[in-house]
């Protein structure tokens, strides 16, 4: 199994052939990322990523590289992050349900420590940026993948027209862990980081697409529109026009093939364009206005009594789908303050580096403000590792490759 975790390493570098040892923290990383898509269901007592066991021993193999290389990290890019996950253990005591909330606290922590040790393996040479942004990205290729064929089974079985309308956490089209905008979220961060790229191979165009097309079949309006502001990046207008024409001629032609062949009925469908295309509903953003507002009214009556990590569902029913207006109303201002400095260090760094990467780093900043999909296994553990890949982009320079461990 060793021997083909480096295998896969090497072919993820991009860098030809290398006669090098690849430490097996990698190796456990890579495997977790290979297998975070896939989880077990509420039913099964709980949500838990497969891929889980491969980063407690990637993040226990990694304590070594930290403490031999901590010495190389820019202390903006650890004090911030240390003290939001401070708060979020502090913020988990005083949390509606203890146990639900020091699940995601754990995985925070995991998350934190690959952030470290992938930053560490970087910035010594012992990983590139290029390997890492691959990683990322098969990760949100399987995902993407994993999702297609969920929604298409899903469709022969119950019909699309369900599908597309139960969009929702355990709905037809969600998958164990999470709803299609949560899906999309996590998606988004492999596609924004395509940008990092510097020499982008036939497979990796592929799996961009295919992370592309998971985002649409997810419908989500928010996820849509940033991934198409991404293509203006990534895409010249005239490749732009023809891959529209090329897209849109193969949805139809799919749907047109499920429709007379297969049997699909699309009154579902046209009742879900209606709501999706309703103005009053575009206009309020599908009921996030009121649930902002109600939030705000907590606010104001109890300014300084913050309800806890991962307490919103149970005291509103709702999460604020907002990232820092969840921040703020679970962890109070201190933690808003804070996650504000880190991600504006992070930003900063990649900015000096390349503009392109920092419009696909302001993309997930915004994707932040319509959702807050950061209580998923999924998403905490591709978020802490597209940030280390953002820290490593901005302090390293072009073409740093693989070292060998000494």
């Amino acid at each position: 199994m060793i021997r083909w975790g480096s295998s896969i390493l090497l072919n993820l570098s991009g860098e030809g052939v290398l006669k090098i040892a690849l430490p097996k923290y990698l190796i456990f990383f890579v495997f977790g990322m290979i297998l975070l898509a896939f989880s077990t269901a509420p039913e099964d007592g709980g949500v838990l990523s497969f891929g889980t066991p491969f980063f407690i021993a990637s993040m226990l193999a990694f304590i070594p590289v930290i403490r031999r290389f901590f010495v190389n990290v820019d202390w903006r890019f650890f004090v911030f992050p240390f003290l939001y996950i401070t708060l979020i253990l502090v913020m988990t005591v005083f949390s509606f349900s203890p146990f639900q909330s020091s699940v995601r606290a754990i995985f925070n922590v995991i998350g934190f420590v690959l952030y470290l040790g992938l930053i560490c393996s970087v910035l010594s040479r012992r990983l590139s940026v290029q390997m890492l942004a691959r990683i990322l990205i098969c990760s949100g290729a399987i995902l993407a993948l994993y999702f297609i064929v969920n929604f298409i089974f899903r469709s022969l079985e119950l019909g699309i027209e369900q599908v597309i309308l139960e969009r929702y956490v355990g709905g037809a089209m969600s998958l164990p862990w999470g709803a299609s905008n949560t899906i999309a979220q996590v998606l988004l961060l492999s596609a924004v980081t395509y940008l990092v790229l510097d020499e982008r191979r036939k497979s990796d165009f592929l799996m961009f697409c295919l992370i592309c097309i998971g985002i649409c079949l997810t419908f989500s309006r928010s996820n849509m529109l940033l991934l198409f502001l991404l293509f203006f990046v990534v895409f010249k207008l005239r490749q732009l026009i023809v891959i529209g024409a090329i897209s849109g001629f193969l949805l139809a032609a799919f749907f047109a093939y499920m429709v007379i062949f297969v049997g699909w009925d699309l009154t579902g469908f046209d009742t879900f364009v209606s709501s999706r295309t309703d103005v009053d509903l575009l206009v309020t953003g599908n009921g996030r206005l009121q649930t902002m507002m109600e939030k705000i009214d907590y606010l104001a009556d109890n300014p300084f009594e913050p309800i806890g990590y991962y307490s919103s569902l149970f005291y509103f029913e709702l999460t604020a789908h907002n990232f820092w207006m969840t921040a703020l109303i679970e962890q109070s201002l201190a933690a808003v303050l804070v996650t504000l400095c880190f991600f504006f260090f992070v930003g900063r760094t990649v900015f000096r580096r390349d503009r392109k990467v920092f419009f696909g780093f302001l993309i997930i900043m915004a994707a932040l403000m319509v959702e807050d999909p950061h209580f998923t296994q999924q998403y905490i553990t591709s978020f802490w590792v597209f940030l280390a890949l953002l820290v490593g982009f901005g302090s390293t320079e072009k073409g740093m490759g693989v070292k060998s461990e000494s």
